[in-house]
């Protein structure tokens, strides 16, 4: 596959804005527009599909560009989906479009088609699965009214899918840390102490806390060393676990989100 360099440049653009997410909410807005560049497309969409029946919320891009009255429409048809049911029964986060499963005509029967994709319009569609709690479909789709992806879109989405996967996870440690901070699991930390575990919690090497506080690296390790010796842990990871709190949804950001809609 040929890639140009302005091409390569957008993709690495794209990975590197997403290292200092730490809320899954800022995900999609990020994600979608950063892909806008690279595949062209009429509309992109992050969805979560269950887990319960008829369960869906989406984020749009361009942001609109979906009517959400239409929503019940989708939700009541998205068991027709083969790309959610591919991933439903796969588990696999690979490249797919609508082509490699349905003709353009065996599309059209569809009620999903009749009630929804249809008046947008969408004929054509490829998606990448994304880790998700158990039993959600979490996916981005581009979709194009004219002519389908190629074989170049689906190498380039493939590529891109492990680095935006782990980008999703990371936030979602991060704000797990955030919350377990905020609710006080740690009362024995100082407020600096709080902070630095914090950090080290979102990834930061010393050498980066050391920059972000204006303070010497050796000053990060002499208070990583009195927080290591107040949880009775010995090392970074053994610290950081002691923030861990259930998984959430990756729209679970306070139980808001300006940007999604959700049905």
């Amino acid at each position: 596959m040929y890639v140009s360099l302005e091409t390569l440049r957008r993709a690495v653009s794209l990975v590197d804005s997403l290292a200092g997410l730490d809320r899954p909410a800022d995900f999609p807005g990020a994600v979608l527009s950063g892909l806008a560049t690279l595949v062209s497309c009429d509309v992109l969409t992050y969805n979560e599909v269950g887990p319960a029946p008829g369960q869906t919320r989406y984020v749009d891009y361009p942001a609109g560009t979906l009517d959400p009255a239409t929503q019940p429409a989708f939700a009541a048809h998205v068991d027709e989906h083969p790309l959610v049911n591919h991933y439903r029964v796969t588990g696999s986060g690979e490249p797919v479009m609508i082509s490699d499963f349905l003709s353009r005509q065996r599309f059209h029967r569809l009620g999903l088609y009749a009630e929804f994709f249809g008046a947008i319009p969408v004929e054509h569609q490829i998606a990448i699965s994304l880790p998700g709690p158990e039993r959600q479909v979490v996916g981005i789709a581009l979709s194009r009214a004219r002519h389908d992806f190629t074989e170049e879109d689906r190498a380039l989405l493939g590529v891109l899918r492990a680095p935006l996967a782990a980008a999703l996870l990371r936030a979602r440690g991060r704000q797990r840390a955030t919350h377990a901070l905020s609710r006080g699991r740690l009362a024995d930390l100082t407020s600096r102490e709080t902070e630095i575990l914090g950090l080290v919690a979102a990834g930061r090497t010393n050498v980066a806390i050391a920059h972000a506080l204006t303070v010497s690296p050796r000053t990060i390790a002499k208070h990583l060393e009195h927080v290591y010796r107040k949880l009775g842990v010995s090392g970074r990871a053994a610290a950081v676990s002691q923030l861990a709190i259930p998984d959430g949804g990756a729209m679970d950001d306070g139980g808001a989100m300006d940007t999604a809609r959700r049905r």
